[in-house]
């Protein structure tokens, strides 16, 4: 049965990365169920098994980078320190990843720039505007907790700190997507960081 498990797994993966593989290349509307089958090198019977259909597919792929973010946030949390040196440690090791993780950024340029707007994508669009959401709102908790211990300046609302947070960290990652070779989200990840946080903390 383990090895079943495992086998399982193997073969999951790889349609997954077979999948963003086509996605990345044709693009999502240009790639076919046969095609990933094909280079897959497995029947439709082995994708069905795991997948609904294609959408499942591409969804499944900005879930999993999403899930790994957070694995980071809840991370970065973890190892302690002042509220100000988490958030931090969670802005930078997020711009680290996307530069160091070639399968997070595939899927975040694929995400951007190679999907457009499909009909079958649509519930997968509104769980990520839905997550979205969520997570600015988990942000402002947890600013409101440093504008409470006098680290964050509080004449603005945690909410729009939230966004702006956000906002930084997504502008400056789609500025490297654009023009990798510009600049080095790793090398620059620290001084971004502190560029937001100035204007974040109380003074």
């Amino acid at each position: 049965m383990r090895r079943t498990k495992e086998e399982a797994a193997v073969t999951r993966a790889t349609l997954l990365k077979t999948a963003l593989t086509l996605f990345s290349v044709k693009g999502y509307s240009a790639t076919s169920i046969d095609d990933i089958t094909k280079a897959a090198k497995m029947t439709r019977g082995a994708l069905y098994h795991h997948f609904q259909n294609k959408a499942d597919l591409y969804n499944t792929l900005v879930e999993e980078v999403s899930a790994t973010g957070t694995g980071i946030v809840q991370a970065s949390v973890a190892e302690g320190g002042t509220f100000l040196e988490i958030l931090k440690r969670i802005f930078a090791r997020q711009l680290i990843y996307i530069e160091e993780n070639k399968e997070a950024r595939a899927v975040m340029e694929l995400a951007l720039f190679k999907t457009g707007t499909h009909p079958e994508l649509k519930a997968g669009r509104e769980k990520q505007v839905q997550s979205g959401q969520m997570l600015v709102e988990s942000i402002a908790q947890a600013i409101q907790i440093g504008i409470a211990s006098g680290e964050l300046r509080n004449d603005i609302s945690p909410l729009e700190m939230a966004r702006s947070f956000i906002a930084f960290q997504n502008g400056i990652i789609l500025l490297w997507l654009i023009s990798p070779k510009s600049f080095s989200l790793k090398g620059s990840a620290e001084t971004f960081a502190d560029v937001l946080l100035e204007g974040l903390k109380r003074s």
